[in-house]
């Protein structure tokens, strides 16, 4: 979407909110837009989604009322309302920046910040995902590469749990710290009911397998590898031992080869397909760890 096209001040005016003291755009995610508010009453973030993801924003907003019901450090929703078709959100501004921002300036945090992170996520994986999210079914296993039938069949053999929040989309970039604390989780465009341990390998496998652009500082690699480790023990410390992983780390691999196909296949974006290697030999792994 363009900012060029679009009018802030309107949107607000729609979701009931009288002209912002302070309106500054601030970088959002791949499909969508977003402003920093500053109102004489408080400051808050207003995002604009596409017109095709008006049943998403639904959702997002069900799953941050419930993760904030359960104490986890959400965005507040505070309005929700179309304008022009499209899904507009007002929530409320989160504390502090981003984890890998953080990280970045002080990557002598990476240990602690990592087991917090893992802290949080296990903590959010506890909390019953709203009906809105039920009603969906298991949808996160679907997103398992096409080409990939008998996972999705072993997983659906499989026990597990399809009944608790997921957010899919948990690193550095979508979470909030005041360098000590999480102070936030954002993005939840792929939130959905299901088994914790899904969330769990999505984690670690976006940590080590997400392809970097181009002038990522060197550093990188390193902090990486060692957040995936303070991630793991973080998650580990609340949940407890997570059977049956290698299926989850599998689908966690393919889920992430489906999505940077298509950048992949742009000629125009700096990711090349050679870039998902990694991603394919983590699920020829553990898909042999898990006999198939």
């Amino acid at each position: 979407m363009s900012r060029d096209a679009v009018d802030p001040r309107s949107i607000l005016a729609a979701l009931g909110v009288g002209p912002p003291r302070a309106l500054e755009p601030v970088s959002g995610g791949q499909d969508t837009l977003l402003w920093r508010v500053e109102t004489p009453a408080a400051t808050y973030a207003l995002r604009l989604m596409r017109p095709d993801q008006a049943f998403e924003a639904r959702l997002e907003a069900a799953a941050m009322r419930a993760a904030a019901s359960a104490g986890i450090a959400v965005p507040r929703v505070e309005a929700e309302t179309l304008w022009q078709e499209r899904p507009a959100m007002l929530l409320s501004w989160c504390p502090g920046r981003t984890v890998a921002a953080e990280l970045l300036a002080r990557p002598g945090r990476v240990w602690s910040l990592g087991r917090a992170l893992g802290q949080t996520q296990a903590r959010l994986n506890r909390v019953q995902a709203p009906a809105e999210l039920l009603e969906r079914g298991e949808s996160w296993i679907d997103r398992a590469a096409p080409g990939e039938p008998a996972l999705r069949a072993r997983l659906r053999a499989l026990p597990r749990r399809a009944d608790r929040l997921l957010h899919l989309d948990f690193h550095v970039l979508n979470t909030m710290t005041d360098g000590r604390a999480i102070t936030a989780v954002l993005d939840w465009t792929n939130t959905a009911a299901g088994d914790p341990r899904a969330d769990a390998g999505r984690a670690l496998s976006v940590i080590l397998l997400s392809p970097v652009p181009p002038g990522t500082p060197r550093v990188f690699a390193l902090l990486r590898r060692v957040m995936a480790a303070a991630l793991w023990r973080g998650y580990r410390d609340v949940a407890g031992p997570l059977p049956d992983m290698a299926l989850f780390h599998a689908w966690a691999g393919a889920a992430m080869q489906r999505d940077l196909a298509d950048r992949a296949a742009d000629p125009a974006h700096w990711l090349r397909d050679t870039q998902l290697a990694p991603a394919r030999r983590w699920t020829a792994y553990w898909k042999r760890a898990a006999g198939l």
